[in-house]
């Protein structure tokens, strides 16, 4: 079971995510599909 996260002050707002997020890379159309949530790795990274 997974438990949401506690937010913290460096986490991405949705304006600076709505900014960020087209130019991460699209998932591949073939393959495993993501498993993760890349706003999270961001904030993690943060």
């Amino acid at each position: 079971m997974l438990t949401k996260r506690k937010a913290y002050p460096s986490d991405l707002t949705d304006s600076e995510w709505n900014v960020l997020a087209p130019l991460l890379p699209p998932a591949k159309q073939r393959g495993r599909r993501r498993t993760v949530n890349l706003r999270e790795i961001v904030n993690v990274i943060f």
